[in-house]
């Protein structure tokens, strides 16, 4: 198994520079990188910097964040995909590994869990959460607890079961979840809890962005048929669960 790491990015050399020596740094398992840069090529800048043969860099053109996922599923040399967003980082060196051997023959997707780490503008942690994902079919109808940068798949699913969606800028990953857990495909625990989310305002599921956030949640239900679902995101969730809700 060939695991490509696409690491969608924007602009961010600095946080693009964390996610990376992140992704160089697992071990265990055959591995290459893929940035996709969908800004002014600082990313592409950074990835040829390293002068690495197993790291790549190429352009989306600004499309937007789900077009440039899209370009690195479709440009990765691997059988497999890992995403991980230029702010979040693997803090365990053997997070693809785990993810890799809970993987089971036919198609299918593992997932790790992970913590929150809210941290302002200079990377300074002020607070740290634990975040677990455990998924159902019918868990996922309700909620996505499922972390971008905390997921491995193989890429005989985008054939099987379609592209993503972007008419979902912020939901295109629970647009796809839901899709192949409704075709029955197998979504694997890998044990894992490598993965740190950044929780910082601007970022995409920051406050900041709560009116398009909705609107988007909205068609999301719309085109599921799902019950109301109430607006949150990996930062809300887990401060929900260190209260003792759900």
């Amino acid at each position: 198994m060939l695991i490509t790491i696409v690491i969608p990015t924007v602009d961010r050399p600095k946080l693009l520079a964390r996610a990376l020596q992140s992704a160089l740094a697992q071990t265990g398992v055959d591995f290459d990188v893929l940035v996709v840069d969908d800004g002014s090529g600082l990313g592409l800048d950074l990835a040829r910097s390293l002068a690495r043969p197993d790291v790549r860099g190429v352009s989306s053109r600004r499309q937007g964040q789900v077009p440039a996922r899209r370009v690195g599923v479709n440009e990765a040399s691997g059988t497999h995909v890992a995403f991980l967003d230029d702010d979040d980082w693997w803090a365990e060196p053997d997070h693809l590994q785990r993810l890799a051997a809970a993987m089971p023959v036919k198609p299918a997707l593992t997932y790790a869990s992970g913590s929150v780490v809210v941290e302002d503008e200079e990377f300074t942690v002020q607070e740290e959460m634990p975040f677990v994902s455990l998924v159902t079919p019918e868990s996922l109808e309700r909620d996505n607890t499922l972390i971008v940068s905390g997921l491995l798949f193989d890429r005989q699913l985008i054939d099987l079961y379609g592209e993503f969606d972007d008419r979902f800028p912020y939901y295109w990953d629970w647009d796809w979840y839901i899709r192949l857990a409704r075709s029955g495909v197998p979504m694997i625990a890998s044990g894992g809890s490598a993965v740190r989310v950044s929780a910082r305002y601007g970022s995409v599921s920051s406050e900041a962005n709560i009116a398009a956030r909705r609107a988007d949640l909205d068609q999301l239900e719309a085109k599921h048929g799902l019950a109301p679902i109430p607006l949150r995101n990996h930062e809300s969730i887990a401060r929900d669960r260190q209260a003792g809700g759900d």
